[in-house]
């Protein structure tokens, strides 16, 4: 009997020892959350030649990463897909695209210094904008814009909006700017808003199920949360998990709800941006 016990015993040592030979190694996840490079300010113009210049350099750290496949802010819908693919290929071609684009600017850059012939694209559309006017209008007509200010017990300030981010983005070069929105201050308050001010505001009237205006904040929140759920999901169903390394471009606010869902998934080992984007 005390051999039987044993030899059981042996073979699930043996068993459990095969099962962890077998376990794939992690793909390391960077993601990097930028600001929309055409959507700034005229006067912060990034084809100028100090803006280029640190782009370029920001394109060198990335690519020292070596990801197997990078990801960008655009729908993989066939239609979408189609036309990134073929703006890249003009690209790869030509060798410059004149737009202010962080997708050109950066991506197609990090895409062709890394030898790759594809882009692939994550996103996925939602209706945040109409979403934010029913939480701002609600805010404004029944006195909780003090919520959305970040003025109200239980509500945060976001930090970007503590400091003359024009005054700043001047001052600084873009990759100094980069690593400034996406450093933990500005990511925690950001994604904070989402978490601490937006379920604060709309009716506490919750047996009211046909009021529109019923947990209309957390209807964004929810909202924004299913559509990062759906990015994630647009990319590891675009793997073959070979790959070594991955990388994300997107806008900052998005690498919050993504960073916590590659930390989540034992296939993936996020790596921390401060430790990898450094001008060093």
């Amino acid at each position: 009997m005390k051999s039987k016990f044993i030899f059981t015993l042996l073979a699930l040592t043996i068993l459990c020892e095969s099962n962890a030979q077998v376990k794939p190694t992690r793909i390391k996840v960077y993601l990097l959350g930028t600001f929309h490079f055409a959507q700034t300010d005229s006067m912060y113009n990034v084809l100028e030649e100090k803006h280029q210049k640190s782009i370029i350099q920001l394109c060198s750290i990335i690519g020292k990463q070596k990801p197997d496949k990078v990801f960008v802010e655009r729908q993989p819908e066939f239609e979408n897909q189609n036309k990134t693919d073929s703006l890249f290929r003009i690209f790869l071609l030509n060798g410059e695209l004149k737009r202010k684009n962080e997708l050109f600017q950066v991506a197609f850059r990090v895409g062709r210094n890394l030898g790759h012939t594809k882009l692939y694209s994550c996103d996925h559309p939602s209706n945040y904008g109409s979403d934010y006017r029913k939480v701002r209008e609600y805010a404004n007509n029944n006195n909780q814009t003090s919520v959305l200010e970040g003025k109200k017990i239980g509500s945060v300030v976001r930090f970007d909006n503590t400091i003359n981010e024009d005054s700043l983005m001047k001052k600084s070069t873009l990759l100094e700017y980069i690593i400034w929105i996406n450093s933990d201050p500005v990511m925690f308050t950001s994604h904070g808003s989402y978490v601490a001010n937006y379920p604060l505001i709309g009716s506490n009237d919750f047996y009211s199920t046909d009021n529109d205006s019923t947990l209309v904040g957390a209807e964004l929140t929810a909202n924004w949360y299913k559509r990062n759920v759906f990015i994630y999901s647009k990319i590891i169903n675009q793997l073959n998990f070979k790959e070594k390394a991955i990388f994300l471009l997107i806008g900052s606010d998005h690498i919050p709800i993504l960073r916590h869902l590659f930390q989540s998934n034992p296939y993936f080992e996020f790596i921390e941006t401060k430790k990898w984007l450094t001008m060093k």
